[in-house]
């Protein structure tokens, strides 16, 4: 009975990670803007080996996504680290509005572009539409944020959700290096 009860829930932890994590999955083609409001088609704007992109459903999980910000902004934009030159990754951080949070887009854009230094602001695009990208990339818990490394096949190659730990970038390392997160 014990050995079943193992086996069983060895099964289920392994297909709760494979829902939360769609790896392989194709990223969906998302229209989102800059703060300018000037369009930003996702997935055909990116431009390096692999892009990072964080998206937030809620309140909440927009302040667990601004923890992630500056650890990520350091790392593969800034590059302030021994060995992040090697680094080709695109980064952007994304609130996400559907439904009656639409509402509050212009209230955030006007927080973000007062709050973010120009060069933070470059890698900040908003999204407003339908959920059904984000439900195809399976982000069914509105309360935290969820992360995607994109390669350039446009496939998701690896993904987070929650708040930042230095096992999220130690992952990450381990992917763009070739090795397993």
């Amino acid at each position: 009975m014990h050995k079943a009860f193992l086996f069983i829930a060895l099964i289920l932890s392994v297909f709760r990670i494979s829902a939360q994590t769609p790896a392989g999955a194709v990223f969906p083609l998302m229209e989102t803007e800059d703060l300018e409001g000037n369009e930003v088609n996702l997935p055909e704007v990116f431009q390096k080996e692999y892009a990072l992109v964080g998206l937030a459903r809620s309140k909440k999980a927009e302040d667990d996504l601004r923890s992630w910000q500056k650890p990520v902004y350091n790392k593969f934009v800034a590059k302030t680290g021994m060995m992040d030159a090697m680094f080709d990754v695109d980064v952007f951080f994304i609130p996400v509005f559907t439904g009656a949070s639409k509402a509050a887009k212009g209230k955030v854009v006007k927080k973000l572009k007062e709050n973010n230094e120009p060069l933070v602001r470059d890698h900040l695009l908003v999204f407003s539409g339908s959920s059904d990208p984000l439900d195809d990339l399976g982000m069914n818990d509105k309360k935290q944020p969820y992360f995607f490394l994109i390669d350039e096949a446009g496939k998701v190659v690896w993904s987070a959700q929650g708040k930042y730990r230095q096992k999220h970038i130690d992952a990450l390392e381990a992917v763009l290096t070739g090795g397993e997160p």
